[in-house]
């Protein structure tokens, strides 16, 4: 059996209940989203010649057998649906990839009159793409009869999937297995000095904060003498030389006083500036490495996780740089100035005020290991909490229409609880390891009080002097304790700049060229030559296409669902690079032209629909910025958008929240139509534009399609290949290739792949009562 995921005990009873035993199961794995893209614990099961998912949530709670034991985790799983199919029925299956997320589809088995059908099995996340393709190979393999289990794959998966939880040089377990860091083993030194260089352009402001601290430092090493020593020994002995001048100590203590509230102001102000500069900076610097990778890189990461890296992990590195950094100075200073004071007063109280801090230092140094360990665990626990409460709320409306409620809140409740037991460990670790550090450091003023106290008795020691001695030994203790207790701050700043190196020296799949080819004057021709690209390695999308638009051209893209369609979209805009092969404008490579150029000449319109918060206007204009607003309206009404929105409330100042509430699907796609109008391209490129549409708009928006297309070269793929009539050609691709390629007529007359798909989709139209 292949087990693509540790298959809880509790599922594995599930499956059982229903007559399976768990035994008889060739393939198990997981996904993450159901068929509405719900967040779920999809589990998906080959056994017997059948596929099983079963669908629905893990919960957990905590369980106390007895009032003095130790409560145990307890877990059930709650069924949410359950599905079955033939596996016989299909011949093959592939994973598709989206631009956010993946799924998984199977090509059911052909009949002597259609086509194969491409059907869903399983939607996913990108967190579960490596094993969506394990499971796809394992399955297809299984088909063709191949036995898996001789051909070694399982073991080698399962040696690489042990590879890849620990870390290669000491064996440990990855605390974040995404990562791949050991806490162990990464240079901390060298993560400091990275970020070392950012903070070298506010070395005048933090060097201020420096010396005001130290100022305030110095000034508060000096109180403890003249409250002390010098007033008992000088101002109230009958035998010191300042004797009954009492009002003079109290005008230094106040004078010092004062000098050190003004020193500490100008502390505050200068440190309020810098770390309101610094933090803008550090995100505006985060922010754009992430913007400048590639989109392959977001398709493998979840949004929440970014979120936190971007707030919380910039806000971690100022408080290194900005806290931890010059009080750790000034501290080192002022334990070196109170211990030479110390020495000087007297050696033998000193060496006992010390004798303990070795040993606490020494544990310090074990419980900063560990304790890294628990902060890594701890992010990775509010970055899963993030991700999936980014999932929910964006796709709230999924969650209110199939009244998934409580079954979200129950995930929710998972996760949550999952984070405050991370947070609970290190919380009760800090709080039960450190008092006793603490009382290691405080054995020492038990000592000098003691050793003190018979000094003075026996007249080697004055009262003053011993009362000044204990005050320096508490102020010590203070910047000792200090760097005892940033252990627990000092782990959560270098997993976030380790974190940030991830982003900051991530290398972009697609990179602009150094000395770009303008393309001047755009005519609008495009060639793709021999074109082969695949989103993994060695599995290809597109395999050896070739055609050539010529200026001013509309052609048709068809295919089936996975075929690779917007992958060729994408590939022309270079949200990926070909693997082999070229794509051509004029004939100018894109890899040749620059970003700027490329997509101020080529535009997209897409199935996937996303309008920013902001006003209508705002949105409409992002495409062209300096556009005016009669532009913007006529643009609007090309796009069949412009009657709609003057009914809004405000008309084109209405604004829109995250989520779009406010607009239907086919208004949202209306706005995006017109945005690209507005770019007014020489290439445009309509991804399934009229996807989202009811028959009667689209047919009007088509209209004015017609009219928006002549005298500049579009790309159409259409979900209705009754709306490529007009095309000048048309592409059908198949399994990554290109298999036919003619005019509509043409190709119904051949009464081959498109003939079949347009006989097929005309039925279905019919059948809603849809006449083409």
């Amino acid at each position: 059996m292949t087990e693509l995921y540790d298959i809880p005990k509790e599922v594995k009873a599930a499956l059982e209940a229903k007559g399976i035993p768990y035994e008889k199961v060739d393939i198990a794995a997981k996904t993450d989203l159901d068929d509405g893209c719900v967040p779920c614990d999809n589990y998906i099961f080959v056994a017997d010649g059948d596929i099983i998912i079963l669908a629905g949530s893990m919960i957990g709670r905590l369980k106390r057998n007895g009032i003095f034991k130790q409560p145990k985790p307890v877990r059930h799983f709650t069924e949410l649906s359950y599905t079955h199919y033939s596996l016989s029925d299909y011949e093959e299956f592939q994973v598709e990839e989206l631009l956010s997320s993946a799924r998984i589809v199977a090509r059911r088995r052909a009949d002597a009159d259609s086509l194969p059908r491409t059907e869903l099995i399983a939607n996913l996340s990108n967190t579960y793409k490596n094993e969506a393709y394990k499971f796809v190979r394992k399955i297809n393999a299984l088909i063709k009869g191949e036995n898996n289990e001789s051909s070694g794959d399982n073991n080698e998966d399962k040696k690489d999937e042990k590879e890849e939880l620990f870390c290669p040089k000491c064996g440990r377990r990855y605390a974040d297995p995404e990562r791949k860091i050991c806490m162990r083993c990464m240079d901390k030194v060298h993560i400091i000095k990275r970020f070392s260089i950012f903070f070298a352009r506010y070395k005048f402001q933090i060097g201020a904060i420096i010396f005001t601290m130290i100022l305030t430092s110095a000034l508060g090493i000096l109180a403890p003498y003249i409250s002390s020593g010098f007033y008992y020994d000088e101002v109230l002995d009958q035998n010191g030389r300042f004797y009954g001048k009492i009002l003079l100590v109290i005008g230094i203590i106040l004078a010092t006083r004062i000098i050190s509230i003004l020193v500490s102001i100008v502390n505050g102000v200068i440190s309020s500036r810098v770390a309101a500069k610094v933090t803008y900076d550090l995100k505006k610097e985060i922010f754009g490495a992430i913007e400048r990778l590639s989109i392959g890189y977001f398709t493998n990461r979840q949004t929440g996780g970014l979120m936190t890296q971007v707030n919380n992990d910039a806000n971690n590195i100022y408080w290194f740089f900005c806290d931890i950094v010059p009080y750790s100075i000034v501290n080192v200073f002022q334990i070196i100035g109170i211990i030479v004071i110390m020495l000087i007063m007297e050696p033998v109280l000193t060496l006992i005020s010390l004798v303990t801090v070795p040993i606490a230092f020494f544990l310090i140094r074990k419980v900063f290991a560990i304790l890294e360990k628990y902060h890594a665990k701890r992010y990775s626990q509010s970055r899963s909490l993030n991700s999936l409460l980014s999932d929910i709320l964006t796709g709230i409306r999924v969650v209110k229409a199939f009244s998934k409620e409580s079954e979200e809140a129950a995930r929710f409740d998972v996760r949550n609880k999952s984070l405050a037991a991370a947070n609970m460990k290190a919380s009760v670790f800090n709080t039960t390891v450190f008092p006793f550090i603490s009382m290691l450091i405080y054995i020492s003023n038990m000592l000098v009080l003691g050793v003190g106290g018979w000094m003075v008795i026996d007249g080697k020691m004055s009262y003053g002097i011993l009362l000044t001695f204990i005050s320096y030994m508490n102020m010590v203790y203070n910047p000792i304790m200090f760097f005892v207790d940033i252990v627990y701050m000092l782990t959560d700043c270098l997993n976030s700049m380790n974190r940030l190196m991830d982003v900051m020296d991530a290398v972009p799949d697609v990179v602009e060229s150094k000395n770009p080819t303008p393309l001047g004057e755009v005519r609008g021709e495009v060639e793709f030559d021999n074109v082969v690209f695949g989103y993994e390695k060695n599995r290809t999308v597109i395999d050896g296409i070739s055609f050539k638009i010529n200026p001013g051209e509309v052609i048709g893209i068809v295919g089936h669902t996975g075929a690779g369609k917007s992958t060729l979209a994408n590939l022309l805009i270079r949200l990926y690079d070909v693997g082999s092969g070229s794509i051509k404008i004029d004939g100018v490579d894109v890899r040749d032209i620059s970003f700027d150029d490329l997509r101020k000449n080529v535009a997209i319109v897409s199935q996937e629909t996303y309008l920013f918060m902001g006003t209508i206007m705002d949105n409409i204009k992002y495409a062209r910025p300096d556009a005016t607003d009669e532009e913007v309206i006529t643009a609007s009404k090309i796009a069949g958008a412009h009657d709609f929105i003057i009914k809004l409330p405000d008309a084109y100042n209405t604004r829109i929240g995250f989520g779009y509430k406010d607009l239907s699907g086919g208004e949202r796609q209306r706005i995006s139509i017109a945005r690209a109008i507005l770019r007014n391209p020489r290439i445009l490129i309509m991804d399934e534009a009229t996807a989202a549409m009811d028959t009667q708009t689209e047919r009007r928006i088509q209209a004015a399609l017609d009219n928006l297309v002549k005298g500049r070269t579009t790309i159409m793929i259409a979900h209705r290949l009754s709306t490529l009539r007009n095309a000048d050609y048309i592409i059908v691709i198949e399994n990554g290739k290109m298999p036919e390629f003619g005019t509509h007529a043409e190709l119904l007359a051949k009464k081959g792949i498109f003939y079949k798909l347009y006989k097929l989709q005309l039925e279905a139209l019919r059948n809603i009562g849809i006449e083409e």
